[in-house]
């Protein structure tokens, strides 16, 4: 009976999650799609290329930290590694963010904060996986060679030099990313680019 009940309760748990999971991935309803930013607008899709950036480049840097520390420090990545690294990341981490919701509207922030509510799907997710997929394929080089600096130099970096989607003012803008935390704005302020 005690096994049975502990099933049971295992299994309502993973029906929970299961429901919890399908909640976040509701359709929009009508009035957010008519607020969904439009990319057709120069400013608005600068934003949103520099927001999209700005969570590619943060997840690289992670990913390429990870492979680093499971490989034990070693600072040469095969290519074959690289490419499956990336092209994980880009599906999977990449895959998590959707625009970040305001007042129960959709902002030009891509975030994959589970404590907010995100839009994810649409045209939003196909747009920060190209992001993701142009940075992680036509600079290549660039990801290797900058991949031991800090975080914040790493960002800028890669969207403000390599991509150039982001300017100097954009990459420290606190509405298009959720990498920025005290730290990172400290590293940002000591960065010499």
């Amino acid at each position: 009976a005690m096994l049975l009940r502990n099933q049971m309760s295992l299994l309502a748990f993973c029906f929970a999650v299961f429901v919890g999971v399908v909640v976040v991935a509701v359709e929009l309803t009508e009035e957010q799609h008519e607020h969904l930013p439009d990319f057709g607008d120069p400013k608005v899709a600068a934003r949103l290329k520099c927001s999209a950036c700005r969570a590619s480049a943060l997840e690289a840097f992670d990913a390429l930290m990870e492979l680093r520390t499971k490989r034990g420090g070693t600072r040469k990545i095969k290519e074959h590694e690289y490419a499956e690294l990336m092209e994980t990341m880009c599906e999977d981490r990449i895959g998590q963010y959707g625009l970040q919701l305001r007042s129960n509207l959709p902002t030009q922030k891509f975030s994959k904060d589970k404590s907010i509510s995100r839009a994810q799907g649409n045209w939003a997710g196909r747009y920060i996986m190209n992001i993701c997929g142009e940075l992680t394929t036509d600079y290549e080089d660039a990801l290797i060679t900058n991949q031991f600096h800090n975080l914040a130099h790493f960002i800028e970096t890669m969207c403000v030099r390599e991509m150039q989607v982001c300017d100097r003012r954009s990459v420290k803008d606190e509405t298009l990313g959720d990498e920025l935390t005290a730290e990172f704005h400290e590293m940002l302020q000591d960065a010499e680019l």
